[in-house]
């Protein structure tokens, strides 16, 4: 093992392991009881508490499990893009019962990810090594009722065929009636993402901003449609029934915020699939 470089969030890193793939040049690394995972210029992709696995160190993870809200017992789950593979665990440990698919194109990315955060199948877990648009677009219609998008290139930025209005409409027709999705992005682009989640027609849109990083939700129902006081109520419910060490869902919610407000560049440009844009 090497001594890696200083990261200030986690202290002196060791470094485990490097290796390139199609995708990324992938560093795994480690600072006391923190393991990490890092892709290219992205920074830290995941983070584990080697001594408890139910942390969240992540604040913009913090509001994709708030996709809970609108389902706290969600029956199927479709996650594109692994990292870590500690979204789903943590989905898994809050919902046992739920059925999580996750979409990963990278093979290098699945194997680190069992090797060392400990990521593993089982009957209510499945990973698929394929394309995550080419997953989508054979799925059946009504399946899923969350879709997250955590999926980046090399250059942080969502891989273009995955952000497209095109490929928010197969979202919608494999969302079951009442499903959401959740996308994780950088802040730099929020009006065309948000422009292009609306022309998609999406119900009704909610944003949450942490530092460095915008998650947008979309929903597939106009009845699922809450104020901040409704979601207040169903957060804390979750706080008494979903608990997780470093998390309290009471606060988180006060991140989310209406996303229909019209306060962004409603000229903004669509990402669509005739024009191919570098991610």
């Amino acid at each position: 093992m090497n001594f890696g470089q200083y990261d200030y969030r986690f202290g002196i890193e060791t470094i485990l392991e490097r290796r390139s793939s199609r995708f990324y040049n992938i560093t795994i690394a480690q600072s006391g009881s923190l393991r990490m995972i890092r892709f290219d210029m992205l920074g830290f992709e995941g983070v584990i508490h080697l001594k408890n696995s139910s942390i969240v160190l992540f604040d913009y993870m913090h509001l994709q499990l708030l996709c809970l809200l609108w389902n706290s017992t969600p029956e199927r789950i479709l996650i594109i893009g692994l990292g870590a593979g500690i979204l789903p665990k943590i989905f898994h440990y809050l919902s046992p019962r739920t059925l999580i698919h996750i979409v990963e194109i990278d093979l290098e990315v699945i194997n680190l990810a069992r090797k060392y955060f400990d990521f593993k199948e089982n009957n209510m877990i499945r990973i698929f090594a394929e394309d995550g648009r080419h997953f989508i677009e054979r799925q059946p219609s009504n399946q899923y009722d969350v879709i997250i998008i955590d999926a980046f290139t090399a250059n942080g930025r969502i891989p273009h065929a995955l952000r497209t209005i095109e490929c928010l409409k197969e979202y919608l027709r494999i969302l079951k009636s009442t499903g959401l999705v959740v996308a994780n992005f950088l802040y730099e682009q929020e009006s065309r993402y948000r422009e292009t989640y609306s022309r998609a027609r999406f119900k009704h849109i909610y944003r949450g901003i942490t530092p460095g990083n915008y998650i947008l939700i979309g929903l597939n129902r106009e009845a699922n449609i809450f104020n901040q006081t409704e979601l207040q109520v169903r957060a804390k419910i979750l706080q008494q029934n979903k608990s997780l060490s470093n998390m309290n869902w009471i606060e988180e919610v006060k991140y989310i915020h209406n996303g229909n407000d019209n306060k962004w560049n409603i000229s903004a440009a669509i990402f669509t699939d005739k024009v191919h844009e570098e991610s």
